[in-house]
């Protein structure tokens, strides 16, 4: 019985002396790395950005432009981005890319437009070629619109030869059937 008490204590007194060890070791402290809570896209993609790069292109207003880069360059450092991304939204690139982003949405606007007034689109595709890739779709949506004017032409001739003036007529009845639908 004296051995196993012996025993014991002794494994007592090495379990106290590793667990001393133990808390004398100091803890390696772990830097908390923060990261931004917004990057450099998020920025480039804000709505008040687009729309005012959007209007300031609209009105051919370079210095606009530039003055809204420089807020989202100044966000940027607020935000504590990385000095590779505060260098990019200050560069011209940045600048190339909000225009060109902003002059595909003028495109998208116009094209609208032009689709419910029935309207030629190709001053609009001369003006805006940075949205070149959206000119298939563009025409295959007006094909679909001009088919069903055509047809809208077909039921107002009945058995007569459709012409201009049934197409006229289907154009403004196209027209008014937008119209309900948009106060709608």
């Amino acid at each position: 019985m004296k051995s196993l008490f012996t025993i014991i204590i002794v494994i007592t007194l090495v379990s106290v002396v590793w667990f001393i060890k133990q808390t004398n070791n100091s803890p390696q402290v772990v830097k908390e790395t923060s990261f931004p809570v917004i990057s450099r896209e998020d920025i480039l993609n804000a709505t008040d950005l687009k729309a005012g790069v959007k209007l300031a292109v609209q009105q051919v207003n370079d210095q606009a432009i530039s003055e809204w880069l420089e807020k989202a360059s100044d966000l940027a450092e607020e935000a504590g981005l990385p000095a590779e991304d505060i260098s990019y939204l200050q560069s011209n690139l940045a600048k190339k890319f909000v225009v060109f982003q902003a002059k595909r949405s003028l495109f998208n606007d116009a094209v609208e437009q032009a689709y419910y007034a029935i309207e030629d689109i190709t001053p609009i595709k001369e003006q805006y070629p940075e949205a070149q890739d959206l000119f298939v779709k563009v025409d295959a949506l007006l094909k679909k619109r001009n088919k069903l004017i055509e047809q809208i032409a077909k039921e107002l001739a009945g058995d007569k030869p459709v012409d201009d003036e049934f197409l006229q007529a289907a154009q403004q009845q196209w027209k008014q059937q937008v119209a309900n639908r948009q106060k709608q």
